[in-house]
């Protein structure tokens, strides 16, 4: 069966990003199809909370002198190299050199047909390079909306999720992109029990729609006093954050105190999500920038959970109509710390009635059969079969010549 590499700065592992979150499921998969899957990376993070999964990862790094770590997880054969610093922007000349050096190591032992990875800095760009001089495919996967001015050097495969970012790119850059849809493993993402009691709103972070969910919260205190809100402190923390949104015209007036939401509840980062959705009635995924998916809509429908959501990029699709998606305040989408106002708050709070009181049944089990794992890595392995045959009858027609 093929053999895939992911390489890349960024780790598999890092609980922050949904990027890296959305590409360790699709690996996974792959091996559990047969694939032989290889990650060559270091220890690189979204956020520091992204490493939590390692628990104590800078001691554990400190005590050792080794510059190269090898772990197995889930079918995937996990090479890591030492790094100064978990952020890409730090990393030093030490470190790449590092990094590529193991990575050359790697493709003359495991021989991939497919190098996979996402970065935009010099390592990443040098690495696809290097395994296309050796007719290695090489496959990007693009998870946001950013990488407009991005020209894909050294790219034979550009993968999205979502036919709205395929779309995007396609009218804005002229860059052509295949929408594979996102692989959710109901092993770690589906809980088994369910005692839904809080509207729950996961990274409190401004671009993540912080001011509309605290106006909602804010607004729910007298409207719906019954309601119990939940944040799970992943990016930013809500108390710290909520002290920098500012009213609608005014960046001087910053109306919200921590003390003034006795009606929200906060949990730290975790690398498990089941506990969090056994506990939620609605999700709230009220994006401002572009969402070109959003891994956690379709986690929550998944687990019997209506999503509130806004309009951005692919969240729609996310949901398969299980749920109510609504468009942003102009001014928030401008200005991420602009706090709606009581009108434009009005209709959000009005649609979270709707998906707390109503039978959503019949729209979430619509949903769970589009987000179907085996039908979303069906279409991934038709996608790349092409390119492993090709790769194998001419590896065939070498040899025999």
């Amino acid at each position: 069966m093929p053999k895939i590499l992911w390489m890349s700065p960024y780790s598999l592992h890092d609980i922050s990003s949904g990027a890296s979150i959305h590409c360790k499921t699709v690996l996974e998969c792959l091996a559990k199809r047969g694939f032989e899957v290889w990650s060559c990376s270091s220890f690189i993070f979204d956020s520091p909370a992204g490493a939590n999964v390692f628990n104590n990862l800078k001691d554990k790094i400190d005590s050792s002198k080794k510059s190269v770590f090898e772990i197995d997880d889930a079918g995937i054969h996990y090479i890591y190299t030492r790094s100064s610093s978990n952020f890409e922007q730090e990393q030093n000349l030490n470190d790449q050199e590092l990094l590529f050096k193991v990575y050359c190591s790697v493709l003359d032992n495991f021989k991939p047909d497919f190098v996979m990875g996402f970065g935009t800095g010099m390592i990443s760009m040098t690495s696809f390079a290097e395994a296309q001089r050796r007719g290695i495919v090489t496959i990007y996967p693009v998870l946001n909306g950013n990488h407009g001015n991005y020209a894909f050097p050294n790219t034979d495969l550009i993968l999205t999720d979502s036919h709205a970012s395929a779309n995007l790119y396609f009218r804005r850059d002229q860059i052509r992109m295949i929408p594979t849809g996102q692989l959710f493993d109901p092993v770690y993402c589906i809980s088994n029990k369910r005692k839904p009691k809080y509207i729950t709103f996961i990274n409190p972070s401004f671009e993540k729609g912080l001011s509309i969910f605290a106006k909602l919260a804010q607004y729910c205190q007298k409207a719906h006093p019954d309601l119990r809100f939940l944040v799970v402190n992943s990016h930013g923390n809500f108390a710290e954050n909520i002290q920098y949104l500012h009213t609608k015209g005014n960046k001087d007036d910053h109306p919200l105190k921590p003390q003034d939401f006795d009606n929200v509840d906060m949990t730290p980062a975790t690398n498990n999500m089941k506990p969090i959705y056994t506990v939620s009635k609605v999700l709230v995924t009220p994006s401002l920038w572009w969402e070109s998916w959003g891994r956690v809509a379709s986690e929550a429908v998944l687990n019997n959970i209506p999503v509130l959501g806004s309009t951005s990029g692919g969240l729609k699709e996310a949901t398969f109509g299980a749920g109510i998606h609504l468009d942003a305040p102009e001014h928030c989408i401008k200005d991420n710390l602009s706090l709606p106002d009581d009108e434009e708050i009005k209709p959000w709070a009005q649609a979270l009635e709707r998906l707390v009181n109503e039978d959503w049944e019949q729209q979430l089990k619509h949903a769970q059969d589009n987000l179907s794992i085996d039908k979303n890595i069906d279409r991934l392995i038709a996608i790349l079969r092409p390119y492993y045959e090709r790769r194998y009858r001419d590896h065939v027609k070498f040899n025999h010549h």
